[in-house]
């Protein structure tokens, strides 16, 4: 085999490049996405895939080297591995190795596990064709030599921007926010391919100030928890768990300081029915909602287990009425969480009252419950006064939700009113339609309602 090859050439330029600059590279300077392809395709080229497990990536050997006695004299490289193996924004071998480029430019070891490879030819016979820079002897000696060179180079890259490795390595803009304690953000979003996408900022809103986040980004990490491929309930759980305390959180960007899109968060816009090009700074909540295609369920009314469906909730006044039998109400103190309804409707149908026919009217502003027979008000509810409702998944006729004395902010007693409906699907409409008037009109929080 030639004492050359392309990939090392072009290593070698942007080596060169980088040291004659003798810059800081962070995650937004241009030879930077240059290098990584590099390193990536190096790393793969004459990569054979061992055992019965179909194809593997170069992540799958570098994951192993914690288990070669040699390895243990480089702690940090373990901790890089380690790091890896942990992080849960990242679910591919593509993604890992990636995420592991990144991390080990940043600590100076990206030229240990090659070092590794070159000292242990079984090992790298084991992983590596004869035609590969890994597998070759003099090929390797290069290769360690321009890695050296790097270290030499200060990486100050965002590790934690890593929720999009697995398709790509162009990264967004990657900013951490502290916002004061609140129970309003303001923000509305939907769960698409795993990614908390924001939709609608509301106006005036604490997050909405100087632009901070606005509709196309992505809420990465809520309290340093990652939240890929987490429900919308777990990112309310985390608000529940540090109320009162400043809210951090990470985003990462649809639009960069020149005003330039960020490709990968294209595609989650248009499985919203929103047009990417309408979104060029923070926008109403009402102009966000009526960006949704036709007849499309509007986001904060799709419920946690219908998330892929497209069923439109509401009439031309933007309101419904539904048939159902009231069945009483469980008193539930200062706690108006959502996960008190299912505890309220297993003691409310304990309990076994009279139960009354009554018509569920969801208006714009409030809930109007009326005796069908002689239409008598039974029960009346702003939406501000409402903090949550929802149902059971083992009884999903049944639905409730939890009312305070006042706005919810500020409400000391909540009680939760349970009511059966006709049929499961008129039950989800209803909550359907609770959820998008609660949020339309500024609720406690975006993500203040699911079904159980």
């Amino acid at each position: 085999m030639s004492v050359s090859d392309p990939l090392l050439r072009e290593l070698k330029g942007i080596v060169l490049e980088l040291r004659t600059k003798n810059e800081t590279v962070y995650d937004r300077t241009p030879s930077l996405l240059k290098l990584c392809a590099n390193l990536e395709e190096i790393f793969r080229k004459g990569l054979k895939n061992p055992g019965w497990f179909g194809k593997c990536d170069y992540w799958t050997w570098i994951s192993k080297l914690t288990n070669i006695t040699k390895q243990r004299n480089n702690p940090i490289l373990s901790m890089v591995v380690d790091s890896v193996k942990e992080s849960k924004k990242v679910l591919s071998s593509c993604g890992r190795g990636r995420l592991f480029i990144r991390s080990a430019l940043v600590k100076k070891v990206l030229a240990v596990p090659i070092q590794i490879l070159a000292k242990d030819h079984h090992l790298a016979q084991e992983w590596y064709t004869n035609n590969s820079i890994l597998g070759d002897d003099i090929l390797v000696e290069i290769l360690q030599s321009l890695l050296f060179e790097l270290t030499e180079v200060p990486f100050q890259l965002q590790i934690k921007n890593a929720s999009f490795l697995d398709n790509t390595w162009d990264l967004a803009t990657y900013r951490k926010f502290e916002f004061v304690p609140c129970d309003d953000l303001g923000l509305h979003v939907q769960l698409v391919r795993g990614h908390l996408l924001v939709v609608a900022v509301e106006p005036g809103s604490v997050v909405e100030e100087d632009g901070k986040i606005s509709p196309g980004d992505v809420l990465d990490e809520l309290y340093k928890q990652p939240l890929k491929n987490n429900k919308i309930a777990y990112a309310h759980n985390l608000l529940q768990k540090y109320h009162g305390l400043p809210v951090h959180m990470g985003v990462v960007k649809y639009q960069d300081s020149e005003g330039n899109l960020y490709q990968p968060i294209i595609p989650l816009l248009g499985e919203c029915g929103i047009d990417p090009l309408s979104i060029g700074g923070p926008s109403t909540w009402q102009d966000q909602t009526h960006t949704l295609n036709g007849n499309r369920k509007p986001p904060h009314a799709i419920l946690e287990e219908e998330e892929d469906t497209e069923i439109p909730v509401h009439g031309s006044d933007g309101g419904a009425v539904y048939e159902a039998s009231y069945l009483g109400h469980a008193i539930l103190g200062k706690d108006g969480r959502v996960q008190r309804i299912e505890d309220a409707v297993a003691l409310v149908l304990k309990c076994n009252k009279k139960q009354k026919r009554v018509k569920l009217d969801l208006r714009e502003k409030e809930i109007y419950v009326s005796d069908q027979n002689d239409n008598q008000l039974v029960l009346q509810h702003a939406y501000t006064a409402i903090s949550a409702c929802g149902r059971r998944t083992d009884a999903l006729t049944y639905i409730g939700y939890i009312a305070g004395e006042t706005t919810c902010s500020l409400a000391k007693d909540f009680v939760c009113h349970v009511f059966e409906m006709n049929n499961d699907e008129e039950a989800r409409l209803a909550l359907c339609t609770m959820g998008k008037c609660c949020l339309s009109n500024k609720q406690l929080f975006w993500l203040s309602w699911l079904t159980w």
